[in-house]
């Protein structure tokens, strides 16, 4: 197994099977991934292609600033796959007891860390798209409300 770097960002690459051997330079900076490969056969051994990943690592952070902390709240608002309303937290959801088949849609939240709240809306009471419409609203309040 393979110890982490001391440098953060900086992950030891060996694949015997390939022939593939260095160091792998990975940074994030507005939802884009910057990255470079460092062979140790190119940079003549181990050290100094570690050496030259760290000095690489060290320019892409002063060219791209230091992170920026998402708060809670965007970090909910990321997009993460598709969905059926097309709001994250949001989801069409349909519950079978038997021969009995609900449908609802449902709006997810989460108010406080490791807290997740919930809110169902039914599609027989109230119809589809404004089922669809109040549990978007719910979804938008919830938001608002996190702390």
């Amino acid at each position: 197994m393979n110890k982490p770097s001391s440098t953060p960002g900086i992950c030891r690459i060996d694949q015997p099977a390939k022939h593939n051997h260095g160091f792998f330079v990975r940074l994030r900076r507005r939802g884009k991934i910057h990255s470079a490969f460092f062979t140790d056969k190119k940079h003549g051994g181990r050290a100094p292609a570690l050496a030259a990943a760290q000095e690489h690592h060290l320019q892409l952070a002063a060219m791209l600033g230091t992170a920026a902390r998402m708060s809670r709240r965007e970090w909910a608002e990321l997009p993460r796959r598709k969905s059926r309303s097309g709001i994250i937290g949001v989801r069409h959801v349909v519950v079978r007891r038997g021969r009995r088949v609900r449908k609802y849609w449902m709006a997810l939240w989460s108010p406080e860390p490791y807290v997740v709240a919930r809110r169902w809306f039914s599609v027989r009471r109230h119809g589809a798209e404004k089922a669809k419409r109040l549990a978007i609203r719910a979804r938008q309040a919830g938001l608002r409300s996190m702390k």
